[in-house]
């Protein structure tokens, strides 16, 4: 059996598997292998997005009530980067628009990643180990289930959340299925 992994450290492992996605120089090309990437790259922030605001965002607000506010704001800027992930899925992207939707979506994900390093050291302050270990479960399971497409629609209210993502995610998850999406193309 694994080790436990904490909600911090499984939020942490999402930031580098996306910066390392980000910096991987064949995404932002116009070839079978960057728009492979770019699919990745869309299907794991979205999937970190839905479990961040399923359960790191209501901790936050439990636990650091007084970031509560900090906490609606990211969620409304995460809800903005996947508006713009919707403009990578595009398939007739110029490189010059793909250079740019890229650098956008780097600035991002660099602003949120800074931005937890904080809210992840004070919840690990504040927070009980084996609560954190617990809720490092829940997260994966939630990413597990998640869409992996932008949404058109997430709300804020975790239970909502939870219900309309399992709904969107079971239905991305059929359609990448039969797409063979987010799969890297044969060499």
């Amino acid at each position: 059996m694994t080790e436990p992994q904490s909600i911090l450290e499984s939020l942490e492992s999402d930031h580098r598997a996306i910066s390392d996605l980000l910096a991987d120089k064949d995404a932002p090309t116009a070839t079978a292998e960057g728009a492979a990437l770019r699919e990745q790259l869309v299907m794991a922030l979205v999937r970190h997005f839905v479990a961040e605001e399923q359960y790191l965002d209501p901790t936050v607000r439990e636990v650091l009530p007084e970031r509560a506010d900090e906490a609606d704001a990211a969620f409304a800027r995460d809800r903005e980067t996947e508006r713009i992930l919707r403009r990578l899925e595009e398939h007739d992207l110029s490189a010059e628009r793909l250079a740019e939707v890229w650098q956008q979506v780097t600035l991002a994900v660099a602003t949120h990643v800074a931005e937890q390093q904080e809210v992840f050291a004070t919840l690990a302050e504040k927070c009980d180990p084996e609560r954190l270990d617990e809720l490092g479960e829940e997260v994966r399971g939630a990413e597990q289930l998640a869409p992996t497409r932008p949404r058109i629609v997430a709300f804020p209210e975790t239970g909502l959340n939870k219900l309309t993502s399992f709904v969107e995610g079971f239905i991305d998850h059929a359609r990448d299925y039969y797409s063979k999406r987010g799969v890297e193309p044969d060499a």
